[in-house]
């Protein structure tokens, strides 16, 4: 009996794994399906070839342009710093990532966020915005990240706080650390998907 219930687990845990792994296999076959086709309505749209390089190839191509990546603050958690970078680099060409056939960059302010530097000498700030990349702008150009375009609609002056990787614990220190008493509004963009 005890045998039996050897072999019987065995079997059943073989199968169970295979499954799973035929799954796998199925979903990679599906994304490179998708990714094709992705590929193939961008040349049709824009009339160019999809970006496919490497955010390490596209460092190595633009880094002595002055170009720096985003990096995320929590690449800086577990470095027994007693520093927190909050941002990026300050006044730098900044290069996010790609998610639409190209890469996305901005020219941060002097924080090191996805803003015109100018943004910050503003009497009155109409809206703090605080997120991850969506605020940011991951992906995406000016004037379609977020804080550009509700600047276009309000007519007013708006701070973009937010980077990618970012979740509430660190969206609340930059709070606290970029706060200024002549902002009305802060927006906290929450998506439950991975903050």
């Amino acid at each position: 009996m005890k045998n039996f219930k050897s072999i019987f687990f065995i079997i059943f845990a073989s199968i169970i794994f295979s499954l799973y792994l035929f799954e796998t296999y199925l979903n990679m076959i599906d994304e490179k399906k998708d990714f094709k086709k992705i590929k193939k309505i961008y040349k049709s749209k824009t009339g160019k070839n999809f970006d496919e390089r490497t955010p390490r190839e596209v460092f190595e191509d633009v880094k002595d342009l002055g170009y720096v990546m985003s990096v995320p603050p929590t690449v800086h958690i577990n470095k027994n710093s007693i520093i927190l970078p909050l941002s990026g680099i300050s006044k730098s060409e900044t290069i996010v990532c790609n998610e639409n056939g190209y890469y996305s960059k901005y020219k941060s302010d002097r924080y090191g966020f996805n803003n015109l530097d100018s943004e910050w000498d503003e009497k009155n700030i109409e809206f703090l915005l605080i997120g991850d990349s969506y605020v940011q702008g991951g992906c995406v150009n000016r004037p379609d990240d977020i804080a550009s375009v509700l600047r276009d609609l309000s007519n007013k002056p708006v701070l973009n706080l937010g980077y990618g990787g970012n979740g509430p614990l660190i969206e609340y220190a930059t709070l606290i650390e970029y706060f200024q008493p002549n902002i009305k509004n802060v927006l906290w963009f929450y998506y439950e998907g991975n903050d």
